[in-house]
């Protein structure tokens, strides 16, 4: 007898044949060995042509970058957000899950079509929040399922109430940008059509069973909202499903009135029994509440997982076991939260050296109970042959603006590197001493030491690799007064050398303005060696 399609089945099929990733794996089908792309990693214009031919759609008339094609650039983020292609040494060329496409198991298929719905909700609106476009794809379906023809207004009002529940700082930006656009209920529809989740029949959209199942699995997956009555466990679960950065302003409605010791205490007597995923979530909360949470410490030293934790904090600092375990901690809390690369990635940062076999020897000591799971996971993830964020390393012009001649540097740092350590790096081929305050500028969100500038998001919580993950740069002020504004362009992105030492210094041109200069010279020539030598001495 012939095998009759179930529901799961027809949901898979459609997922994995829709418009979408049909046009993401020709377009990957094309790029074959691969093909250059600019500093900006889409294509050169003069490959335009022939990429446009290959997905046949029309060729507009005029063309200065392959972004401007939005039939080709919609397939081509799509192709980079799920893997189907992967931009290497200032090349595009075929990633592993392309291969692997046709015969992916259904949570695969599943997952990777979720993510694409976001990426392409992104891709509608410049500079957009993926946070904010996820939610926004959610809130679509939802107002399109109740109404096949809603109004603007109506479309609108459900994405503002859906935005400003969760997070009003991640989609406020998107909402802003997205109203913008021309036609703001076909930017809103466009991308559930490509993949499958809606058909369009004039003016009037129906929800398909894909979008449907969509639908239902966003809302599943919803932050669930915090509220003052909460016990503390449930407390807990829910922000560690928030956004890292966000989860202090999430939590605010529970800690309004709360006593801060109390509080402590109760959170970190909850965190004994807890994932480590949840459990770094309570630890990151209490070193929040500041000075009149610190006693609480003493009570957890006794628990054997806070004790790493506590000693972390204290004046001795954590023994070398101690920091084994904590490697641990934070690696499978970011296994469950992230996946498999940004697991590896923190353990990479943690433990000196390289090798996931040196890197698990290391951890031994910590006999920490998760161990054995987070070698298995990254023992997979590597036998599957993806290519690690921690093996790689991004190559940065770093341009200070509106000088003449002009005043660059050309350095190599880790992919990993956070902001805050970019930061860093920038002070030392300049020459200056940080003295003054700072800022990046990555897209719409403004990062920097949030010690000296609390509106700031967290520079140490921005990796360069995510930081250049949707644009090829990004911008630096340094000193609010002086405002001497750098862009900083991600050139090429490349193999970590085992055998060098990073960052480094590569080139550069111009010498330096002389910080807060009174008398004397003023500038620093560049001098790439002595700048090289500054760096090793910084090395984390």
């Amino acid at each position: 007898m012939a095998h009759l399609p179930t529901p799961t089945d027809t949901i898979i099929s459609s997922a994995r044949h829709c418009p979408a990733f049909t046009a993401a794996r020709r377009l990957a089908a094309w790029v074959g060995e691969g093909r250059r792309v600019t500093p900006a990693h889409v294509l050169r214009p003069v490959d335009v042509p022939e990429a446009v031919r290959a997905l046949g759609i029309p060729m507009p008339a005029r063309v200065r970058r392959a972004s401007d094609v939005r039939d080709l650039h919609h397939p081509w983020k799509l192709a980079l957000a799920v893997g189907f292609l992967r931009i290497v040494d200032g090349h595009v060329r075929p990633g592993p899950a392309l291969a692997q496409w046709s015969d992916a198991d259904d949570d695969t298929v599943r997952e990777l079509w979720l993510t694409g719905l976001a990426t392409t909700f992104a891709t509608t609106t410049p500079r957009a929040d993926k946070a904010g476009a996820a939610t926004f794809a959610r809130a679509v379906l939802t107002v399109f399922a109740a109404d096949p023809q809603p109004s603007f207004l109506d479309l609108s009002r459900g994405a503002r109430e859906a935005l400003t529940d969760e997070d009003p700082y991640a989609g406020f930006d998107f909402l802003t940008t997205w109203r913008r656009q021309a036609d703001p209920v076909a930017a809103a529809v466009g991308p559930l059509v490509e993949f499958g989740a809606a058909d369009r029949h004039g003016p009037r959209v129906r929800i398909t069973p894909l979008g449907r199942w969509a639908l239902q699995e966003m809302q599943a997956r919803a932050p669930k909202p915090i509220t003052a009555d909460l016990p503390v466990a449930e407390l807990i679960t829910r922000l560690t499903a928030v956004e890292r950065d966000a989860r202090w302003e999430a939590a605010q409605p529970w800690l309004v009135g709360q006593a801060p010791l109390r509080t402590a205490r109760d959170l970190l007597h909850a965190a004994t029994t807890v994932s480590p995923a949840q459990r770094v979530t309570a630890v990151e909360l209490v070193h929040a509440l500041g000075e009149e949470a610190e006693p609480a410490w003493e009570d957890a030293q006794r628990s054997t997982n806070l004790a790493a934790h506590a000693r972390a904090i204290g004046w001795e600092g954590p023994s070398a076991q101690d920091s084994a375990w904590l490697a641990v901690e934070y690696a499978a809390a970011a296994l469950t939260i992230s996946g498999p690369d940004e697991a590896l990635s923190c353990l990479d940062e943690r433990v000196p050296g390289t090798g996931l076999d040196r890197l698990l020897r290391a951890v031994e000591c910590g006999a920490h109970p998760a161990t054995t799971e987070l070698a298995q996971a990254l023992t997979a993830f590597l036998a599957s042959g993806a290519t690690p964020t921690s093996s790689r390393a991004y190559q940065l012009k770093i341009s200070l603006n509106r000088m003449r001649p002009p005043i660059w540097r050309r350095v190599l740092i880790p992919a990993t590197a956070s902001l805050g350590r970019l930061h860093q790096v920038i002070q030392v081929v300049m020459d200056w001493d940080g003295d003054h305050l700072h800022a990046f500028t990555v897209g719409q969100k403004h990062y920097g030491d949030t010690f000296f500038s609390p509106d700031l998001d967290d520079e140490e919580r921005l990796r360069c690799s995510d930081a250049f993950t949707t644009t090829a740069s990004i911008t630096y002020r340094y000193d609010f007064g002086a405002c001497w504004d750098h862009t900083i362009t991600c050139e090429r992105i490349v193999d970590l050398d085992t055998g060098a030492t990073y960052p480094v210094c590569v080139a550069g041109g111009g010498d330096s303005p002389v910080e807060d200069w009174i008398e004397g010279p003023d500038s620093t020539p560049f001098d790439q060696d002595a700048i090289n030598r500054r760096l090793a001495g910084h090395q984390q």
